[in-house]
């Protein structure tokens, strides 16, 4: 696989990159043809997102607003749902693995506006983001801190911060944030590689799928995906190339399989861009909501309870975005 950052995972987290068995040759795909692959793609990635289920997983990353390995890893606990009226929900839950650190400016991504007037560090790390997507409403909270740090990285002040921002319902920025743990998964990629431009099975069994579309709405390019059909057809490597680019933008690799209540997963998962920025993914869970959906109803608990004095409300649903603060 072209990523492999187990590195980021540390106890009591174990990152296990598990090699993809080999099998005999067998001309599946011209046995079902690519139009056929992909429908085929289609119903597995609905299967995975079938209404009244939770996904579980951790995801673990360097990356920060300064891209500064010193300033230690972010584990993020998620946990994602659908419900049988075709709602979502997501609730993410930030652990750092150290208190923010002084960075010299000029090196990294260290800007002048990254300092206040007494040369303190300002850092922000996000705290918590609960996010619910319905026919009617398409809603992100986001509660974040600030972390002004001296130079002998000592913080001299902090201070909390809430946002609302009311998305367009057609527009859902939700489910854009959704692909990028459900790609690493080895789901989720039917809705963006469009119709597949070619397809060939590997010596070992995988299927080399080659696809011209987009990774988001208004930016084309190809696709090139490894599909593992002794594996339920998941996507073991995926590679995005933007148009005009000659190498990858971002590329998604998945090991492992999590089966439970139906649902297949990759267990392990990695996303990286060309900008060098790496996060992996565990999937620690599936459950089945057979009663009420807690955790729908607690992420819209949390969305619908009073904003404290102090939170911007962002409501991007018009022409232009607006602007207000609860008072």
């Amino acid at each position: 696989m072209a990523c492999n950052i187990n590195h980021l995972f540390k106890k009591p987290l174990i990152f296990i990159v598990m090699t993809i068995p080999l099998f005999s040759s067998t001309s599946l795909v011209a046995e079902i043809g690519t139009v056929e692959l992909g429908n085929f793609l289609s119903v597995k990635d609905q299967i995975s997102n079938a209404v009244g289920y939770k996904i579980s997983s951790v995801v673990a990353t360097q990356d920060n607003q300064f891209g500064d390995p010193n300033q230690g890893m972010v584990f993020e606990d998620c946990e994602v749902t659908w419900t049988k009226e075709g709602a979502f929900a997501m609730k993410k839950i930030s652990h750092y693995e150290k208190a923010p650190v002084f960075g010299q400016f000029n090196t990294r991504n260290y800007r002048r506006s990254d300092y206040d007037e007494k040369s303190n560090l300002i850092v922000w790390r996000t705290l918590e983001e609960y996010i619910v997507s319905t026919p009617e409403r398409n809603d992100e909270l986001k509660k974040s801190r600030v972390f002004f740090v001296d130079p002998n990285d000592k913080i001299v002040q902090t201070g909390d911060n809430t946002i609302l921002y009311r998305w367009p319902i057609d527009k859902p920025y939700s489910v854009y944030q959704l692909k990028y743990y459900q790609f690493p998964m080895g789901r989720a990629f039917s809705r963006h590689v469009g119709t597949i431009t070619s397809a060939k099975t590997l010596s070992s069994g995988l299927l080399k799928v080659a696809s011209k579309c987009s990774i988001t709405q208004g930016i084309p390019g190809d696709w090139e995906l490894t599909i593992d059909p002794n594996s339920d057809w998941l996507v073991r490597e995926a590679c995005f190339t933007m148009e005009g680019q000659n190498k990858p933008t971002e590329v998604f690799t998945s090991s492992g399989i999590i089966e439970k209540d139906g649902i297949k997963l990759a267990k392990y998962g990695t996303f990286r861009r060309a900008s060098g920025s790496e996060r992996a993914v565990e999937v620690t869970d599936i459950s089945k909501m057979d009663g009420p959906n807690k955790l729908y109803e607690a992420v819209l608990s949390r969305l619908n309870s009073p904003l404290p004095p102090g939170t911007s409300i962002v409501d991007l649903r018009g022409e232009k975005p607006v602007r207000t603060t609860v008072k």
